[in-house]
């Protein structure tokens, strides 16, 4: 019985390399352990999750697939399940862009090595970015995923010490999405047009919000460039 997924976890396990150990952060179900074992992707995992509710519900599925021998459920907060090393290829995925760049900051030392990150935050992608190039990181693939009427993404990235330097719009639309002219890239510009349409509303109605009004303007003013540019790439 093999398990097949679809969407943004099948994109997520895509970005996996072939490897001996990965780690699964949020394991949730250990849907993404579960598949990547199958897919001969992997010899073993690790899936860790910070509630004794997913974690059963991991063990449950992991018997129902009968890989009990190489996939190993642990609870914990975070990087805090796993040593240094252990793992080749780690994944955090499913949750806000904030809690994911403090769980990376609270075990750092663990990321800086050889292991490949793959991240799929919910949100704040700028704060996920921002995190990796200001601890010296390659974010060496990044891809969109639609599922109903939201676009998420997944990157890839790794610690190679070495300090580089962005542009401000680089955190909010990652360099590998308009280089490989990601297929859902304009869609995604558009949408974060939107939000920014109805913060924009919000904060008219506020006072002292110069600042603000100033960076959403701004962020709004580069989506649209891009926008222009994606629709003449089309042409």
């Amino acid at each position: 019985m093999s398990l097949e997924l679809k969407g943004r976890l099948k994109l997520i396990a895509d970005k996996v390399p072939e490897c001996g150990t990965v780690a699964d952060i949020g394991t949730d179900h250990a849907y993404l352990p579960i598949y990547l074992i199958q897919q001969g992707r992997c010899k073993k995992a690790i899936a860790s999750d910070v509630r004794i509710g997913p974690v059963q519900v991991a063990d449950r599925n992991i018997l129902k697939y009968k890989l009990c021998d190489v996939i190993e459920t642990r609870m914990g907060s975070g990087l805090e399940t796993i040593e240094k090393n252990e793992a080749d290829a780690i994944i955090i995925a499913g949750m806000g862009g904030t809690l994911l760049t403090e769980l990376l900051e609270a075990d750092a030392e663990k990321v800086c090595g050889e292991a490949v990150l793959v991240l799929q935050p919910m949100n704040d992608l700028d704060v996920v970015r921002k995190w990796l190039y200001h601890h010296n990181f390659n974010i060496f693939d990044e891809e969109l995923s639609a599922e109903g009427n939201k676009i998420y993404c997944v990157m890839a990235a790794r610690f190679d010490g070495q300090n580089k330097g962005y542009e401000n719009f680089q955190l909010h639309v990652g360099e590998c999405l308009i280089k490989k002219q990601d297929p859902l890239l304009l869609s995604y510009c558009e949408m974060k047009v939107r939000q920014i349409n109805r913060v924009l509303g919000q904060l008219e109605d506020m006072r002292d919000n110069d600042g603000l009004l100033n960076h959403y303007q701004s962020l709004k003013s580069d989506y649209l460039k891009l926008i222009c540019q994606l629709d003449k790439g089309k042409s």
